[in-house]
């Protein structure tokens, strides 16, 4: 069983730890959410995350989806992703939520909003890396770019974390 976990969300929920991470003042980057994953299903060429929010859970369109974390091109070897490490693999990353900077974004709902917004992580086990992405990290990859792509390639397996903050 493809199964995604992450010790920066309990019950449900994201911990206080792994919200509102502080920008770095080197390059506005941000340190990501711990991710760990098991059971990556035989004949993986690749492995691809995303992590988005849907401001009005009504409308699914990806397009207007927030979104705070696209990798691809992960080694199906790799097993974990620590704190703060999603930027220093060899893998690439896309744009963050507000598409200036190559980064995560981290759940920050501004104080006195009602919580429950909902987030959702999802792994990919990709048949390979999606011709179609770039071979180095880009502003121009979204959610929505990332699952145009991974719909030109097979998908063996996926596993997600839904979380509210």
């Amino acid at each position: 069983t493809f199964v995604l976990t992450s010790e920066g969300v309990a019950d449900g929920a994201l911990l206080d730890a792994f919200k509102c991470e502080m920008k770095s003042m080197e390059d506005g980057s941000e340190a990501s959410i711990p991710l760990t994953w098991s059971g990556v299903p035989e004949g993986t060429g690749s492995l691809a995350i995303t992590m988005h929010h849907y401001s009005n859970p009504a409308d699914t369109d990806p397009s207007r989806a927030n979104h705070y974390l696209a990798l691809w091109d992960i080694d199906p070897t790799v097993t974990e992703i620590p704190h703060g490490d999603a930027d220093d693999g060899p893998w690439f990353m896309g744009a963050n939520k507000d598409n200036n900077v190559i980064s995560y974004t981290s759940p920050c709902s501004p104080s006195g909003q009602s919580a429950g917004h909902e987030y959702t992580i999802t792994i990919y086990a990709l048949s390979e890396t999606p011709a179609s992405l770039p071979t180095e990290s880009s502003l121009d990859v979204t959610y929505s770019v990332m699952l145009e792509a991974i719909e030109t390639v097979n998908v063996l397996g996926t596993a997600e974390i839904t979380f509210t903050d």
